[in-house]
C-alpha cells in the first residue's frame, strides 16, 4: 500500500463539495497511468499485411532469389550465366490459332493471335510469348519454352507445354499456322541448339 506522504494532497473540491467516498477507478497514485502509455507506445506495431498477405510476399522473396531467372531446363544455366553478358533477338513471329487441351486429343479454341519467340544468347533460352490478335492484345501464354515439352501435332500443329520452375506443367496448348511449312519451321526454332534438334530434320 502506498504511503500518503508519496501522493501529493488532493485539491478541494469546488462548492465545498465532498470528495466520492471511492476514488475514481481505484486508481492508487499514478502508478497505472504511467505504465498505460508506455505500453501502447512500446509495443509491438500492427502488422500493415494480412498474415496471409505476408505469407504470399515471404515466398514471393524466396523464390526471387532461389529459383534461377530463366527457370531450370535440360541446358545448364549456372555456368552459362558466367559467361558474361547475354543478348535477346526474336527468332520467329507469325500468326496463328491457339487452342487449349482440355482432354487428350480435344482441344479448346481460344481464337487467333500473334506469337513471338525470344532467344536469349549464348545461354540458348527460349520465351514464347503468344498475344491475342484484338485491340487489347491479352498474353495468352508466356512460358520458357523446354525442348522435351515441345510436339508437332498433325501437319499445321504445334503442341507446348508450359513449364514450371523449369519443369512440365501438364498444361499443353495447340498453335494451328498457316501451313505445313511454317509449322516445321516454328517447332525447329523451339527446339533449337538442343539434343532435339539433331535427329529433328528438317519439315516434311
Amino acid at each position: 500500500m502506498l504511503s500518503t506522504a508519496s501522493a501529493p494532497p488532493m485539491p478541494a473540491y469546488p462548492g465545498g463539495l465532498h470528495p466520492p467516498n471511492r476514488p475514481f477507478g481505484q486508481r492508487n497514485g499514478s502508478t497505472p497511468s504511467m505504465y498505460s502509455l508506455p505500453s501502447q507506445l512500446s509495443g509491438p506495431p500492427e502488422p500493415t499485411l494480412l498474415p496471409s498477405e505476408q505469407l504470399k510476399l515471404a515466398k514471393t522473396r524466396a523464390q526471387q532469389y532461389d529459383e534461377p531467372s530463366p527457370p531450370t531446363s535440360p541446358i545448364e544455366e549456372a555456368p552459362q550465366q558466367a559467361l558474361g553478358p547475354t543478348s535477346t533477338s526474336i527468332t520467329a513471329q507469325m500468326k496463328c490459332k491457339v487452342f487449349l487441351q482440355q482432354q487428350h486429343a480435344q482441344w479448346k479454341s481460344l481464337g487467333t493471335a500473334r506469337l513471338k519467340l525470344y532467344r536469349e544468347s549464348p545461354t540458348n533460352v527460349k520465351q514464347l510469348v503468344v498475344e491475342a490478335d484484338d485491340k487489347k492484345g491479352n498474353v495468352l501464354i508466356s512460358t520458357i519454352v523446354l525442348p522435351d515439352g515441345v510436339e508437332r501435332v498433325g501437319k499445321t500443329g504445334v503442341a507446348v507445354e508450359l513449364s514450371d520452375r523449369g519443369r512440365r506443367s501438364g498444361i499443353v496448348y495447340m498453335l494451328q499456322l498457316r501451313n505445313e511449312k511454317s509449322a516445321g519451321g516454328l517447332f525447329d526454332s523451339l527446339i533449337a541448339g538442343s539434343d532435339r534438334s539433331a535427329g529433328a530434320g528438317p519439315a516434311a
